[in-house]
């Protein structure tokens, strides 16, 4: 197991999908990672040396944001809506979609969602 943060990155996996297991590295930063790097694309993190483990964490650690600031950045950006009073803050206040799906037949994920919270 690679370990990066909180994540734990499976060694029989590919380079790329398992780095799109750590939150806040999508696609797109995984094949930037890889090429910066000069990882192949059928490569395996169980190919890796010390070494490599080292720079990988190091590359990731000095040129991405971290998930913490990610989840913050994110949070204060509902925040901000809530504060402001626009239609989107309200649909997040009321925990329905928020970007134009319909809620009559396939909100229930969303709606499932609720916090419920009971006043005495």
């Amino acid at each position: 197991m690679f370990l990066f943060r909180e994540f734990s990155l499976p060694l029989k996996h590919e380079i790329r999908p398992a780095l799109r297991s750590v939150y806040g590295v999508g696609w797109y930063k995984a094949i930037f990672t890889c090429s910066r790097l000069g990882f192949a694309t059928p490569y395996f993190l169980d190919n890796l040396n010390l070494y490599f483990f080292a720079v990988l964490h190091f590359f990731l650690k000095g040129f991405h944001i971290s998930d913490a600031r990610i989840k913050r950045r994110v949070i204060l950006s509902i925040n901000r809506l809530f504060d402001s009073g626009c239609y989107r803050g309200k649909r997040h206040q009321l925990c329905l979609p928020v970007r134009g799906q319909r809620t009559r037949t396939n909100a229930s994920t969303q709606r499932s969602k609720r916090i419920i919270t009971i006043s005495s």
